[in-house]
């Protein structure tokens, strides 16, 4: 299954869109959209996602994956179990 940027290239694919696509549009067909963010399966509502890159359009594909990675990336660190993990993110932030 695809995950991160490729899952909402994905949505844009299936409703047979080309690019530039406005995030607008995307809000408006797939606001709640669970999209799989990683590869442990962690998911969100691309409406979240949307909100959390906060960005008008994506002009091409490049331009989407450019953008959501970091998102997804910050989002899939955030919800590492370990307690490691956790305690990192308690005292370094």
């Amino acid at each position: 299954m695809a995950h991160g940027p490729d899952a909402v290239h994905q949505l844009v694919a299936d409703a047979g869109w080309s690019y530039p696509v406005s995030a607008g549009r995307l809000e408006r067909n797939y606001a709640l959209e669970s999209v799989q963010i990683d590869e442990k399966g962690n998911t969100m509502m691309l409406s979240e996602l949307l909100v959390a890159v906060d960005v008008e359009r994506f002009e091409d594909r490049e331009d989407l994956e450019r953008k959501l990675d970091p998102v997804c990336e910050a989002e899939s660190e955030a919800r590492s179990s370990g307690i490691v993990g956790r305690l990192k993110r308690t005292f370094l932030g």
